[in-house]
């Protein structure tokens, strides 16, 4: 009987509490939102910050830096708000998380040319973000996303 009401107790716990990857996943997941941001505001402000120099093409984009800044905007609330939903538990901000990551990763691959180290750096902390976001905690059996 002991053991069903610890199990029990184990699910009232939130995800946070049982696995330190899924914190660590949340809090990368909120600054990776901060950065996507920042990245959405200068775009915005300074259209220039984002210009390639003549080898690499007139333009680092195909639309309007305006368009893109909105993106990185839009895709950092939301990275931000799966974050503070990770803290909660909900599932579906887990998964979200993880779809936010996967597109912060490609959108990276834009910037790759222009900003290479800044770009691999975010690529890394999305694959941390999917990876706290996806593993299994090994003292919760059956805790995945």
């Amino acid at each position: 009987m002991q053991s069903e009401s610890a199990n029990w107790d184990d699910r009232a716990v939130p995800p946070l509490e049982r696995s330190r990857w899924v914190a660590f996943a949340g809090i990368l997941l909120m600054l990776s939102g901060l950065f996507d941001i920042i990245n959405g505001f200068v775009a915005l402000l300074d259209h220039g910050y984002y210009e390639t120099t003549a080898d690499h093409g007139n333009r680092l984009l195909i639309f309007n830096y305006a368009a893109w800044g909105w993106v990185w905007i839009i895709v950092g609330v939301a990275q931000l708000l799966a974050g503070v939903g990770v803290f909660v538990g909900s599932r579906a901000a887990r998964i979200t998380g993880i779809v936010l990551a996967a597109a912060c990763m490609v959108g990276q691959l834009i910037f790759l040319s222009t900003f290479p180290l800044w770009s691999v750096i975010t690529m890394a902390l999305s694959v941390l973000v999917i990876y706290g976001l996806v593993a299994e905690p090994r003292h919760v059996p059956g805790a995945r996303v």
